[in-house]
């Protein structure tokens, strides 16, 4: 299912002539989670008129904790002939003169926040959207902290590092998570590692796992036996492990 929120900030919402019921949002999204085996796809519009960072952020982790399978960030663009315009003045909406006419700046985002955004958006799709890392990502943020700032932490990392935001080996996604949690934000390199192979060995991988594991494991995961008809993206987000496949210590 194609879920279009876009924004869940009242007077964001006022200004786009857009009317959603964020309660009955809330229990329709964990009925499908908790009820279904719909795979869904959630979005949000980072440069909307009236959004700052911060309300961005609080949307972003109120749709995390209903759990669709995939969130995904966009960035807001001008069609020709939409009622968008009547707020380009108001709201200081300054947008980009080459196709897709992404906003570039705003009253309450300037141009260096929506290049972050830019970026958090791309960098999400990697980590937050494949179902390749549900249980290190988990890691990020313990239980009361903002996904959403953390993760923009992680992003604001890997673009000061020279990291691109497309091509990145698989490998080298977990080489650079893994990094991030253990020399930037301190955890335990074990209890990293461990939830690295547990989500490596839960997508069925029999590859070699890179340098980042450091220990020799069992990869022998298997998917959900549902998912085996699914694209391999989806099929991900229901992968399990084998039972008894733990990494071992080497």
């Amino acid at each position: 299912f194609e879920v279009g929120i876009q924004t869940f900030n009242p007077t964001v919402e006022q200004l786009i002539s857009r009317r959603q019921n964020h309660d009955r949002l809330d229990d329709n999204l964990r009925w499908l989670r908790a009820h279904t085996g719909v795979h869904v796809h959630a979005d949000l519009i980072a440069g909307l008129p009236g959004e700052s960072l911060d309300s961005f952020a609080a949307g972003f982790d109120r749709l995390v904790a209903l759990g669709p399978q995939e969130v995904q960030v966009g960035i807001l663009k001008r069609l020709r002939g939409t009622p968008i315009i009547r707020h380009d003045s108001e709201w200081a909406m300054v947008y980009s003169p080459m196709p897709p006419y992404e906003v570039l700046s705003t009253r309450d985002l300037d141009f260096p926040t929506l290049s972050r955004l830019r970026r958090f958006a791309r960098f999400w799709d990697i980590y937050g959207n494949s179902g390749n890392f549900p249980l290190t990502l988990a890691l990020l943020s313990p239980e009361g902290s903002s996904l959403f700032h953390r993760f923009l932490e992680f992003s604001d990392w890997l673009h000061a590092g020279g990291v691109k935001t497309s091509g990145i080996a698989l490998n080298r996604q977990y080489e650079l998570v893994s990094e991030f949690l253990t020399s930037i934000l301190g955890r335990p390199v074990e209890e990293v590692r461990t939830q690295l192979v547990a989500d490596y060995i839960r997508c069925g991988r029999g590859d070699p796992p890179g340098r980042w594991m450091g220990t020799t494991a069992q990869t022998s995961g298997t998917m959900a036996p549902d998912s085996a008809q699914l694209p391999r993206r989806q099929a991900r987000h229901l992968a399990r492990a084998t039972p008894g496949a733990t990494p071992s210590a080497g």
